[in-house]
């Protein structure tokens, strides 16, 4: 899968933190993106990790230029999932819903009504513009289950809320300064003989170091932790306080610990880039947080096994066990918080013990494994429920479907087995005359061929397009359908979309102004694969020049083994004969169909060489229509025949007719597909060519038995009915060496096709 990561490129702290460790976390399983917005702290870091990383740079934060650049990136680069981070990235997830059919999802870090609380038009614009945004997302993922329950009781849909917890990588090494040299950053000098500390009046031994990791806002209850220390500083004068971290409020802070007479206590760090630096210098790790969903500066501490005193709010009871792996305070209750701080300063084992239980605690369930884990069970969840509903897939088929014919069913048929047996799960789109139908038959969502505006709106939401089998670049039966093919091609590349001729046959194309319409539309596919040699050596002179043409064979090749063929005794009851075939009855097949270019007693000469079989080999002609159209040429011949004969008067599904091929000794076949059913039953064949492509699949059997229809050579056909019943097991036993050589060809166009997702 591939996913695209949105988040505004300024983020540091905890934030960047934790994004930084979902990154790399997929980065080894999964093809992800990260794109920002401006060049902040998070950018310029992200940089460093072996992240693919894209900056569509803001002049502003409402600047929505950018939206047809990412837009088209993101189809371009075919994502499966966009994954917005924070306020800014579900805004412009909002704005691009009008033109990618994407799934978002977005991570809720924090609660969302407390993010802007440093001026009143941030929190009344910002917050109430994230609101709206994150309304018309699609999937949220919080990163605690308190913070999953919490947007659940807000009128999120139970169903696409997920819950995931911030992690780390127990196996990275961490660096760190020592304690000593952190410490004289903020002119504290340490004496390593002593074990002690002096910042201006303070001069103790064997100091206790408390910290408090977070931006100054409100929601991080610094105040609270200020008047805790008050409440420590009354009785001790051998601990030192120290806040890392910056914000609106440390003008404020800075002046309540003046206030509570503990500012020689205090030590404002600002903000640390190297925070395992600060986790390893201080003694006790705080949270004060009147808020969390799930504070990584808890997991970094307990990487470094360090005791902790936090809030019990958000997820953090499910990582701080009281009295097992911290300790918990009420939200906003200093008092307790100054007990349990105090009760570690003065019980050190107990705050080691905790420390480490609290590193194996962490190490278990909040690990990057389990990070990477259930991050990938989300997006698979996602991508089955989009597919589910139907507003994603990863194939668009294109074909001549939904028109009745055996032959094309054949060919949906056998390209959807196929490209599900490389890959069970795969959405598909068919593009159909008749959808409702397609739909009913198939098991697959379908939408009507002409129907341009679907198709275009549908072509946002998936990544491939398919042609598969049949002749699509062909102007000999009409223009227009080689202008609906080429149009579909430069449509679905604008788009962004790849596209890939699965086994098709080329030609003939007879007008200088399509074989150069063909030409553009052939140069810009991803991938061709031709049914034949002829195809690939006919495009190679229309002036094709793409690099990724290989030749295959058609897709109703890989079927025979697959499918189940039904009795079809009933079928060979002539209707209204008043007899049955007996058990003993030997049949052979006669296909035809209407064309043009048909000689003028076409139909007298294939009567006399079916009546010339018929007696001389006591064979019973079977009559199989492949379309309707064909039925009519088919009477015509049978009123000429004056020997016993079954005429099926309708066109079956391809099942039953490969059926009824299975039980003649030969067939004689006008399309092709009726050429292809009989050869995958190991039939002999005789083509009765009308187009290039039948006497380019007779020539790629290594047979040559073939005759023209525009002017049919009676004695040559019946020499090849002579030949073939001469020694008939002979016959079969070639055409099934045949077969199966060009049947191991059959299954790698559906590799190549999940390939190109």
């Amino acid at each position: 899968m591939k996913i695209l990561h949105m988040i505004s490129g300024g983020d540091k702290g905890g934030a960047k933190t934790s994004v930084f460790a979902l990154l790399l976390a997929l980065n080894e399983t999964v093809d992800i993106t990260i794109a920002c917005f401006t060049e902040g702290v998070f950018y310029q870091e992200v940089q460093e990790l072996p992240v693919k990383s894209i900056l569509f740079k803001q002049k502003f934060r409402n600047d929505l230029s950018i939206i047809y650049k990412l837009s088209r990136y993101i189809r371009q680069n075919g994502f499966d999932i966009i994954h917005a981070h924070g306020a800014r990235a579900n805004f412009i997830s909002m704005m691009l819903r009008p033109f990618v059919k994407v799934p978002v999802v977005t991570t809720v870090h924090s609660d969302y009504k407390l993010d802007f609380t440093d001026k009143l038009y941030k929190k009344i614009f910002y917050t109430v513009l994230n609101v709206v945004a994150l309304r018309t997302l699609d999937y949220y993922i919080g990163v605690s289950e308190e913070f999953r329950r919490m947007l659940i009781s807000r009128g999120f849909n139970e169903e696409r809320v997920f819950s995931v917890y911030n992690a780390v990588d127990f196996n990275k090494e961490i660096k760190f300064c020592s304690r000593e040299e952190f410490l004289m950053r903020f002119a504290i000098d340490s004496n390593e003989n002593t074990g002690s500390l002096k910042r201006l009046a303070i001069e103790t031994k064997n100091p206790t170091i408390v910290g408090i990791i977070g931006r100054f806002d409100y929601v991080k209850g610094h105040d609270i932790f200020l008047r805790a220390a008050a409440q420590i500083c009354k009785t001790r004068d051998d601990v030192l306080f120290l806040l890392a971290g910056e914000g609106f409020e440390e003008p404020s802070l800075r002046k309540l610990a003046e206030t509570l007479g503990i500012e020689k206590n205090v030590i404002f760090t600002g903000f640390v880039s190297d925070i395992f630096s600060f986790i390893n210098a201080i003694d006790i790790n705080v949270c004060a947080s009147r808020s969390e969903s799930f504070p990584f500066m808890l997991l970094e501490g307990a990487l470094l096994k360090k005791a902790t005193v936090s809030t019990a709010v958000g997820g953090i009871p499910e990582l701080i066990l009281h009295e097992k792996t911290g300790l918990l305070v009420p939200e906003g209750d200093y008092e307790q918080l100054a007990q349990k701080i105090s009760f570690y300063i003065e019980n050190p084992q107990i705050g080691v013990s905790h420390g480490e239980n609290l590193f194996l605690h962490a190490r278990e369930n909040f690990s990057k494994e389990v990070l990477q884990t259930k991050s990938i069970e989300i997006y698979d969840t996602i991508l089955r429920k989009e597919k589910a509903a139907n507003r994603v897939f990863d194939i668009m088929l294109s074909g001549y479907y939904g028109y009745a014919n055996s032959g094309d069913d054949a060919l949906l048929d056998a390209v959807i087995k196929s490209l599900r047996k490389e890959r069970e799960n795969l959405s598909i789109l068919v593009l159909s005359r008749n959808p409702q139908q397609t739909m009913r038959d198939y098991g697959v969502f379908s939408i009507h061929r002409l129907n341009f505006f679907l198709v275009q709106r549908y072509m946002k939401r998936t990544r491939l397009i398919v042609y598969g089998g049949g002749s699509h670049m062909q102007d000999i039966t009409s223009t227009r359908s080689l202008v609906y093919y080429t149009f579909l091609v430069h449509m679905a590349k604008f788009m962004q979309m790849r596209v890939m001729l699965y086994g098709n046959g080329i030609g003939p194309i007879t007008k200088a102004r399509n074989i150069k319409k063909a030409r553009r539309a052939l140069n810009v596919c991803d991938y061709i694969s031709l049914r034949d040699p002829y195809s690939l050596e006919y495009i190679k002179t229309m002036g094709v020049k793409n690099p990724n043409m290989v030749v295959s064979i058609d897709p109703v090749f890989s079927l025979d083994s697959d499918v189940q063929l039904p009795d079809v005794q009933d079928v060979l009851t002539p209707p209204n004969a008043g007899e049955t075939p007996s058990g003993g009855e030997r049949f052979f097949v006669v296909s035809l169909r209407p064309w043009q270019y048909n000689e003028a007693d076409f139909v007298e000469k294939i009567a006399e060489a079916i009546n010339f079989t018929a007696e001389k080999y006591a064979l019973t002609p079977l009559l199989v229509p492949m379309h309707s159209m064909d039925i009519a040429i088919l009477r015509e011949t049978a009123r000429e025949l004056n020997c016993k004969h079954i005429l099926l008067h309708k066109v079956y599904d391809y099942k039953t007719i490969m059926a009824i091929v299975a039980r003649a000794e030969f067939a004689i076949c006008m399309r092709l597909h009726a050429l292809i059913y009989a050869a995958s039953v190991g039939l002999p064949i005789i083509g009765l060519v009308y187009d290039p492509k039948v006497s380019n699949f007779i020539s790629y059997m290594n047979e040559e038995t073939q005759v023209d229809t525009s002017n049919l050579d009676l004695g040559a056909l019946k020499g090849m009915i002579d030949r073939i019943m001469q020694d008939p097991d002979a016959a079969r036993e070639k055409i099934a060496r045949e077969h199966e050589r060009l049947k191991r060809l059959a299954g790698q166009d559906a590799r190549v096709a999940v390939g190109l997702l």
